[in-house]
């Protein structure tokens, strides 16, 4: 019981500490105006969600892709800002008045528009606290690539698995596949995300779309 006690204390001083690092990484970046995921902030800001877990992000600090927390950053993040190496956070800027094509994530009313296939625009509306979603976010989405690329890379000249090159194939070829084939892809993914091939195909099951099953 003893034991318990001090594991708990333990565990909320370490949570208040990382919520403090948290807030003064925040500070620094919006000082800043501008945050590298794997950068000094970066790092500040990956310890501290290792630390504190949030419940959203289910699994983060273990080694398996956390999948649940990916289909709720997903679902509040644009299509494609997987693809950007630069997210600007904006004021509406008139950007709806323009060509360019507005996205809004299905779970989040946020206005975004790819600019081009470098850029992403995301219309910031409620301060502060939308700012500090967004890089949570995105600083989980980094993490979880991490995992992926530890599995997946061989060595420093960028040598990949088996199970990679099978996978990076049919995606850059947009092949379609038959049941079979998603199947194997399916097993190849799940090795990968270091998940079994039950909680990968039910993943699956809730991110794939009519036109693009």
């Amino acid at each position: 019981m003893l034991n318990s006690t001090i594991k708990g204390r333990t565990r909320a001083q370490e949570s208040s500490k990382a919520i403090e690092r948290l807030y003064i990484s925040m500070r620094h970046l919006f000082t800043r105006g501008f945050y590298k995921p794997m950068g000094v902030s970066g790092d500040a800001l990956r310890d501290a969600l290792l630390v504190l877990r949030p419940e959203i992000y289910g699994s983060i600090a273990e080694e398996k892709v956390e999948l649940n927390g990916l289909i709720y950053v997903i679902e509040r993040l644009p299509e494609g800002i997987e693809e950007c190496r630069y997210i600007n956070l904006t004021a509406d800027e008139g950007y709806s008045n323009s060509h360019f094509k507005p996205i809004i994530p299905p779970k989040r009313r946020r206005t975004c528009f790819r600019i081009d296939k470098d850029q992403m625009n995301i219309e910031v509306t409620r301060g502060r606290s939308e700012i500090y979603d967004i890089l949570t976010h995105l600083t989980f989405l980094f993490v979880e690539s991490y995992k992926i690329a530890n599995k997946v890379l061989l060595n420093d000249e960028g040598e990949t698995i088996r199970e990679w090159k099978k996978l990076e194939d049919t995606v850059l070829h947009n092949r379609k596949l038959s049941r079979d084939d998603r199947d194997i892809m399916l097993a190849h993914m799940a090795s990968i995300l270091g998940r079994t091939f039950e909680e990968t195909q039910k993943v699956h099951q809730e991110l794939k779309e009519e036109n693009n099953p």
